[in-house]
């Protein structure tokens, strides 16, 4: 008995299926597809026609979305009293250049046939179109993504530059100062002693006073001068007579 409770459910099972498949296909078949330059042939049917949309015409009583350049053969029309669900700011950005279905029974006007679009439900881009678009927008996504990233990227090395620029300023300005230079440091005389040097002393009477120099340069014409440390020299004549003194205190 049980058994045959099951056989019965399976079959009830495969025969809701069966019958879903059938509605299904019932459904789909019940939709006609033209191309939009046959619309013609049927006024007064209830169709879908595929088609490009060229461009799109609007005034205050309505919005033309033109499959044909002259706008004499087939159009979808959006009304005035609908602009609110499809506002015309939005149709050319929508639909303009794309491949759309347009639903709704064929009328003619001006002798020619055209569909009234009442809701978005009307017109719907083709599966292919969707699939463009969702392309487009993953790529100008990827791309501002990229730009944006490209963007950081730049202002990060800025920061960078910046920042080591700022480290390199504060150890400079925290590194002690460079002695000054004056060449071999010498014993450094009594400070009394070195005022007591004068120009016209002999060569002997400045060495017992501040010692032997660092260096001697000879010029011409007998002239010679004395290097000592800290940057003080004493320049002798032919006679040997202090001419001239550097770096050496006032009597």
């Amino acid at each position: 008995m049980r058994f045959g409770r099951v056989k019965r459910r399976a079959r009830l099972f495969w025969l809701g299926c069966a019958l879903s498949i059938v509605g299904t296909i019932t459904v789909a078949s019940a939709e006609t597809v033209i191309p939009w330059d046959e619309a013609e042939k049927h006024v007064g049917e209830d169709v879908v026609v595929e088609g490009r949309v060229l461009g799109v015409r609007c005034s205050q009583l309505s919005c033309l979305l033109a499959f044909d350049p002259t706008l004499n053969r087939f159009t979808a029309v959006v009304q005035a009293a609908n602009f609110k669900d499809l506002p015309p700011e939005k149709l050319e950005q929508l639909y303009s250049g794309k491949q759309v279905r347009v639903r709704g029974k064929v009328t003619q006007s001006e002798r020619k046939p055209e569909i009234v679009v009442r809701s978005p439900a009307d017109i719907t881009l083709t599966a292919g179109e969707r699939h463009r678009d969702r392309q487009e927008r993953d790529a100008r996504r990827e791309q501002a993504e990229a730009e944006a990233l490209e963007r950081l990227a730049t202002v990060l090395d800025r920061l960078a530059d910046v920042t080591d620029r700022m480290a390199a300023a504060v150890q400079a300005s925290q590194a002690p100062p460079a002695p000054a230079s004056y060449g071999e440091p010498q014993p450094r005389p009594a400070y009394e002693a070195l005022r007591t040097v004068k120009r016209g002393m002999s060569a002997t009477d400045v060495q017992r006073l501040v010692g032997d120099p660092t260096s001697v340069e000879s010029s011409g014409g007998g002239w010679t001068t004395w290097y000592y440390g800290y940057g003080r020299s004493i320049t002798f004549d032919t006679r040997g007579r202090a001419t001239a003194l550097v770096g050496f205190p006032p009597p």
